[in-house]
């Protein structure tokens, strides 16, 4: 395995008629930058925030390379101020007297910090279902709707385990493979373990719909494993949510139609066009200011204007054998296809191999390696008995 298996490629380009203000964590290892910030803040998540000022058709591009992700090593005890920023009581993640009720309820005759983490990780996996996109962000919503996205399952993690005294992060990135590929998952830091990786949402897809990503080009596992470790196939954009933004942002005074709001807490937000208190609600990767005042009657405002655009890809044998997944399925089935209309023992021979080749790449890449082992070893013979009679 590669030490850097991914690339990450992000851009944003300013489209419109007026300069846009834009807060974005600094990935290490840059080897690619268009831009340089015109400041450089130290954030109290370890990462450096960016502050850049984007004319009119000025464009931000990063590239930079990934190993796979682990929180893994990362022992170093925290400082007081560190252990106070991961117990903070937020809008997204509430630390009050409903949450720390519930907290309680849930760890009823549990001392241990880790087995207090686990039992909420599994009344959350248990007890909500998944839903994108959500009605409302924000655990006070989650709470009331029992249904969210990852970043909802997040939140309310994050909340719970604050709320018992468990230093908790939500961090945001994607999924390392594919465009505009996000996801939030969490880390919590025990005091003889470190930061170890806490995915709630993906327990809870694995435990309720199992198959939801048997094609897909991620290594999943039992819904139990996601306390403790990931699959690595992940890349960190931040790591946490309501991180303070600098300079400070200037919430602008009027609301723009052309930015539909989303929901926080059941209250209307207006993203690129206010705070929470001074913070983006997070940084996926991405935050901008964009004046809605001078914006032109006409003008349109997409997801593109509000985040940028980026895309992960696996490099080395391991992006070889994905893109030959997406060929070798196309070729398989479509082959299958015709064979089934002009029965032909060629066209027999030639979907067999293309399934043959299709699944050996799942094992390979360890995705349901169990599931496509067996699917390999019964087209194997099939194919095999094919070859016999062509020969």
């Amino acid at each position: 395995m590669r030490k850097k298996p991914f690339i990450v490629d992000y851009l944003y380009k300013n489209s419109l008629d007026q300069t846009i203000e834009l807060w974005l964590p600094i990935p290490d290892g840059l080897a690619h930058a268009s831009l340089k910030p015109s400041q450089l803040h130290r954030l109290p998540t370890g990462e450096n925030l960016g502050y850049f000022i984007l004319h009119k058709n000025d464009t931000l591009h990063f590239q930079y390379t990934r190993e796979w992700y682990t929180s893994e090593g990362e022992t170093i005890p925290l400082s007081k101020e560190e252990e106070e920023y991961y117990l903070r009581d937020t809008i997204l993640s509430p630390v009050n007297k409903e949450t720390l009720d519930l907290a309680r309820d849930i760890t009823i005759g549990i001392n241990s910090k880790r087995e207090q983490a686990k039992a909420i990780f599994r009344y959350i996996v248990t007890n909500y279902k998944y839903k994108y996109p959500p009605k409302s962000r924000g655990v006070k919503s989650f709470l009331r709707f029992k249904n969210g996205d990852c970043a909802e399952f997040s939140f309310l993690f994050s909340s719970l385990c604050r709320s018992l005294g468990i230093p908790t992060r939500t961090l945001f990135g994607s999924w390392s493979f594919g465009k505009m590929n996000g996801h939030a998952w969490n880390e919590i830091y025990l005091e003889d373990e470190g930061w170890i990786a806490v995915d709630v949402s993906m327990a809870n897809l694995r435990k309720h719909n199992i198959l939801r990503f048997l094609y897909s080009d991620l290594r999943t596992m039992w819904w139990g494993k996601y306390f403790g470790k990931t699959e690595g196939q992940r890349v960190v954009f931040s790591r946490d949510s309501e991180i303070e933004l600098m300079p400070a942002y200037g919430d602008s005074k009027g609301r723009s139609i052309a930015i539909e709001p989303l929901q926080i807490n059941d209250r209307d937000f207006y993203w690129g066009q206010e705070s929470l208190k001074g913070a983006a609600p997070y940084l996926q990767p991405a935050y901008v200011k964009i004046d809605t005042q001078n914006l032109l009657p006409s003008t349109s405002i997409d997801v593109e204007n509000l985040l940028g655009t980026w895309k992960v890809k696996e490099t080395g044998w391991r992006g070889f054998l994905a893109q030959s997944k997406k060929y070798l399925a196309v070729i398989a089935l479509t082959t299958m296809g015709i064979n089934y209309i002009y029965s032909n023992d060629y066209l027999e021979f030639l979907f067999k191999f293309s399934f043959v080749a299709l699944f050996t790449c799942f094992v390979l890449r360890r995705e349901r390696a169990f599931l496509f082992s067996i699917f390999l070893v019964i087209m194997t013979l099939s194919l095999l008995s094919t070859i016999s009679e062509l020969l």
